[in-house]
């Protein structure tokens, strides 16, 4: 069963990062673009860093905390652990995005300022 919850895991938690991370470069683009209008390129670069940092380490928080899943016994448990597990992933994809628009705000400040 813990085979079972792993997989299931790694793939629910990965597909969450992925859509969520895919989202935010989309979306994100528009908000990077409008602070650094004058250099596209920077701009464009400041995208693809965090998204590539959003995905290394929200994927390899979701694979690192396998190691301290519990011994699963039945499908309630299962259900359980993957819940608890990904409310921690969604907790931390939250704050990271806040983390990378406060980020932005704070290098566009400091270019603004030179």
């Amino acid at each position: 069963m813990n085979q079972f919850t792993y997989i299931l895991y790694i793939l629910l938690s990965s597909s969450v990062v992925i859509y969520v991370g895919d989202f935010c470069y989309r979306n994100g683009k528009t908000y990077i673009l409008s602070y650094f209008s004058n250099d596209i390129n920077f701009g464009n670069g400041i995208n693809k860093l965090l998204r590539i940092a959003y995905y290394l380490l929200n994927i390899g928080l979701a694979i690192w905390s396998l190691h301290s899943m519990k011994q699963i016994q039945n499908l309630v448990e299962a259900i359980l652990e993957i819940s608890s597990r990904m409310s921690y992933i969604l907790l931390i994809i939250s704050a990271l995005h806040f983390i990378n628009i406060y980020t932005v705000y704070l290098i566009h400040k400091h270019f603004k300022n030179q």
